[in-house]
């Protein structure tokens, strides 16, 4: 049995976490610490024999715990996995890793010498049509990959979300990262330079709603980034997107992730595929994570995809901040 607790319930997906290990062979949710009993409420029969803390620091003490899962405000990620990694725990931490690239060095470097695990919520990874993706680039069915086109939009998630002090930014902070470790996964290669626009055009808030940024990386591939929070919050059928047109000198790949579809395109074979699933990745993302507690797998994306995103999102503010490109 492995035994896990939940850090807060702030970041909106942390009921479906709940909802997912649940279900999990062999996994018991054995305490959740939130200080806010409000945020609980309406998950009191899934928390049915779980010990409610609320600090987390008083759960870690007295819990037995393999594994802990960080939903935390994105500015409280430093302190709370820094805790856990001194208390000897395998951590899955909310993306992003933080709101600075300073307090994810430290992180990271807190969790090496604690040998603790430090996994992060990257799910896309999990695509099926993504896997098929990389698989396709992999045998260069596309050729040379010259260029990608993606967006990651969404609704805007309300809450501390709009605070810049608790969320580190906005959309750009809040969606970035996504398609950043994706692409990373995907051409295993590193961004090298940024150049952002930002905007607040849709909702009355402090931090920005729409981005755009254009980006280079080390195989010389082309990429522009749509990320922003506009999609409609009550019309929309679902959250929103996960975009990627990838172009390449034989063919072109368009994937749409939620749910997923891939198209290919193929000038070898001169016809079109259409392939189309959905799946929970959410879920197969907390499998992997358990599974690297018992030493049965590797995580997918560990501290350094982390840290590696956020370098690009911090990147991207300068970029806004000096309008310029940054060279990262």
């Amino acid at each position: 049995m492995t035994d896990l607790g939940i850090i807060s319930f702030e970041h909106v997906h942390a009921p479906h976490y709940l909802e997912c290990l649940a279900r999990m062979d062999a996994v018991h949710i054995k305490a959740v610490a939130e200080a806010d009993s409000e945020r609980l409420r309406a998950h009191t029969p899934q928390l049915a024999g779980v010990a409610i803390y609320e600090d987390y620091r008083e759960m870690l003490q007295k819990e037995a715990l393999d594994g802990v899962i960080v939903c935390a405000a994105n500015a409280r990620h430093k302190e709370i996995v820094i805790d856990c990694a001194r208390s000897k725990k395998a951590i899955l931490c909310e993306k992003p890793i933080a709101t600075r690239t300073a307090d994810a060095r430290e992180m990271l470097a807190i969790c090496q010498a604690q040998e603790s695990l430090l996994g992060i919520c990257f799910p896309v990874r999990f695509s099926e049509a993504l896997q098929r993706a990389k698989r396709l680039i992999h045998e260069k069915s596309l050729g040379k990959i010259v260029a990608a086109k993606t967006t990651n939009h969404g609704t805007m998630p309300g809450g501390w979300f709009g605070d810049r002090q608790l969320a580190g930014g906005g959309a750009i902070m809040d969606h970035t990262v996504h398609v950043v470790d994706v692409l990373r996964w995907l051409f295993e290669a590193e961004f090298t330079r940024v150049f952002a626009h930002a905007a607040t055009r849709i909702y009355d808030l402090p931090v920005e709603d729409c981005g755009l940024l254009s980006l280079e990386m080390s195989n010389e591939v082309f990429v522009t980034l749509d990320t922003s929070w506009s999609r409609p919050n009550r019309s929309f059928p679902i959250w929103g997107d996960v975009s990627l047109s990838i172009i390449g000198t034989e063919g072109i790949l368009e994937l749409d992730l939620f749910p997923w579809t891939i198209n290919h395109y193929s000038e070898e074979a001169g016809k079109h595929t259409a392939i189309s699933n959905d799946g929970d990745l959410n879920r197969v993302m907390l499998e992997n994570f358990v599974g690297a507690i018992r030493k049965e797998t590797t995580l997918s994306a560990d501290g350094l995809d982390g840290l590696r995103a956020l370098e690009v999102v911090e990147a991207a503010y300068e970029s806004i901040s000096t309008r310029s490109v940054v060279a990262l």
